[in-house]
């Protein structure tokens, strides 16, 4: 099977060769070629208007250093040397950028913002294309940033008041401080969140690498939960759901949350496990152990409430302008069974959000044993609770039924074998990049770029268009429709088309000529292409990575010239 994947390779790498051979059109005749040079250790390459002129520059980011190459109009860029660059000293840096920071004229410019080994932060903006003297926005600080050079995200406008705040991590928490209008901070609220320190040692093929140790910090969710027009902070972890009110001015946040749900203190009133007490029998009984939290608006005044799910229990707490009334629900349903999970979808177009609530039948030891050897189902109900206004109904206006088949354990084991099989078959075929670009500058058309060893090849409309999202990617998988009440999930036949594909972008041009096409002086080995826009025209710009020394990354920029 793998000299078939490769023998089919080789085939269509002579019929792109020979139909660029007798191709009209044979060069990207709008593009201007701007061959560059980057220092080895480069990471990583983002694209910014670094002197607001409307044109986007280049900032590259190495272990030790950061630095800017700018685009000037009409001549592109040069890439023999940075523009200017900072060199960033210390064992833990965090780095970040925004263009809500005063320099020293007062006038907001793009700035670099440094986390300096945890424990201060420096401002380096950009004036006259150059990087200015570092100025100290805050110090004395106890944080983290994990271990190297890093890009950490710590500067967010958390009340929407137009000026950039800084998010400090720390063990378990984030430390917001708050900006004022004089450049200088609140003191700092602390906020319970989940940290994640993460060790990446794999390295791409594409320019991008994450070698080393990286801290990731969580997306604080600011909405307005109150309706009175001002985002409001929410701090969601695995221990607790805070909700922090803001002012009526909407500058600041209380030092303590506006109200909570201790989850630690749900989950010991539901009770640990105990495999002592497993039914047997009903061995999706666990689920009564389980709990859920929302907060969505329900009874439409502009205001979240709260829907709490412990087991089959569902709580419906009314949302205030000045928190949550947990003195009592104002409706308590129970369901028999085992509810898997519940969540909030208009189901019949009225505008509001009725409550769906899913059970999944009873599996016994003995299911679990006859499915070693034959295929089985299992049925997933929904029964819909409409939405009156300031509470459900009582009783479901619906059931819908979603069967999952699926097969025995030992056909099972089988499909494993064959997609470990296609995995290797799959590793030993040659990667050819790829990308989707607009080229042509035609309407909406996604064009198919393609990388080989001394040529870039473009295929016109080659790609269709991915339609949006669905509002509810579950209930959209399903087909669903509010007249059909019962539905299938068959993942037999999931796993029997299962098929890992590499180059897939390449059959749907197979025996095409490309539209355009431009020859390489150097040869790619290893390389990727990258579309950008850099100067705001209809037409995207390429990035050609074509190989990594010990010394260099060398390519072509594609830069458009309309």
């Amino acid at each position: 099977m793998t000299h078939l994947r490769l023998a089919s390779l080789a085939l269509f790498l002579l019929g792109l060769a020979s139909a660029a051979e007798t191709l009209a059109q044979s060069s990207l005749a709008s593009y201007q070629r701007l061959d560059f040079s980057l220092p080895a250790d480069t990471e990583r390459l983002l694209i910014v208007d670094a002197d607001q002129d409307g044109l986007q520059d280049v900032l590259s980011i190495a272990p030790a250093r950061i630095s800017l190459y700018f685009q000037r109009a009409g001549d592109g860029f040069s890439f023999t040397t940075p523009d200017t660059s900072v060199a960033l000293s210390g064992d833990s840096v965090g780095w970040e950028l925004s263009d809500r920071y005063p320099g020293a004229d007062g006038v907001p410019r793009l700035s670099l913002l440094a986390l300096i080994d945890g424990q201060r932060v420096l401002q380096w903006s950009i004036r006259d294309r150059r990087f200015g003297e570092p100025v100290e926005l805050l110090g004395n600080l106890s944080a983290f940033a994990g271990s190297g050079i890093n890009r950490l995200h710590f500067s967010r406008d958390i009340n929407n008041d137009g000026l950039d705040d800084l998010v400090i991590p720390g063990a378990g928490t984030l430390q917001l401080h708050i900006r004022n209008t004089d450049g200088s901070y609140q003191a700092p609220i602390s906020v319970l969140a989940d940290m994640r320190l993460y060790s990446n040692l794999f390295v791409r093929q594409s320019l991008e690498r994450d070698v080393g140790q990286s801290l990731r910090i969580p997306q604080i969710s600011l909405r307005d939960v109150n309706g009175d027009g001002h985002p409001d902070l929410i701090s969601d972890t695995e221990e607790r759901l805070d909700v922090s009110l803001a002012n009526a001015s909407g500058d600041y946040f209380p030092q303590t949350p506006s109200f909570s749900v201790d989850r630690e203190e749900i989950r010991e009133r539901l009770g640990s496990f105990d495999v002592d007490n497993l039914d047997f029998a009903n061995l999706t009984g666990i689920l009564a152990l389980t709990h859920e939290e929302l907060l969505q608006d329900v009874d439409g005044d502009g205001i979240d409430d709260f829907v709490l799910r412990e087991g089959g229990k569902v709580s419906l707490f009314a949302g205030t302008a000045t928190g949550m009334d947990f003195s009592q629900p104002r409706q308590v349903l129970r369901s028999g069974g085992n509810v898997l999970t519940v969540f909030l979808h208009d189901e019949d177009g009225d505008g509001k959000k009725d409550l769906w609530l899913w059970r999944v039948e009873p599996i016994s030891v003995g299911d679990l044993f006859l499915w070693l050897a034959i295929s089985g189902s299992v049925n997933v109900e929904a029964f819909v609770y409409r939405n009156e206004g300031d509470s459900f109904a009582r009783r479901p206006a619906r059931q819908v039924t979603v069967a999952l088949k699926f097969p025995s354990a030992v056909r099972l084991l089988s499909s494993v074998v064959d997609i470990r099989e296609q995995a290797r078959a799959v590793r030993d075929t040659r990667t050819i990049p790829t990308t989707i670009a607009h080229i042509s500058g035609v309407g909406n058309a996604q064009d198919l770029v393609v990388l080989l060893e001394q040529q870039v090849q473009v295929f016109h409309n080659a790609v269709e268009q991915t339609p949006p999202p669905a509002e509810d990617r579950f209930l959209a998988s399903l087909n669903y429709a509010r007249n059909r009440d019962n539905y299938e999930i068959d993942i037999r036949r999931i796993i029997d088309e299962f098929e890992i594909e590499q180059n897939s972008e390449l059959a749907g041009v197979q025996g095409r000529s490309p539209d355009q096409q431009m020859s390489l002086d150097q040869a790619m080995r290893n390389g990727d292409v990258v579309p950008v826009s850099l100067n705001g025209d209809a037409y995207d710009d390429l990035f050609l990575f074509l190989q990594k020394g010990r010394d260099e990354i060398t390519g072509v920029l594609l830069l458009s010239t309309p």
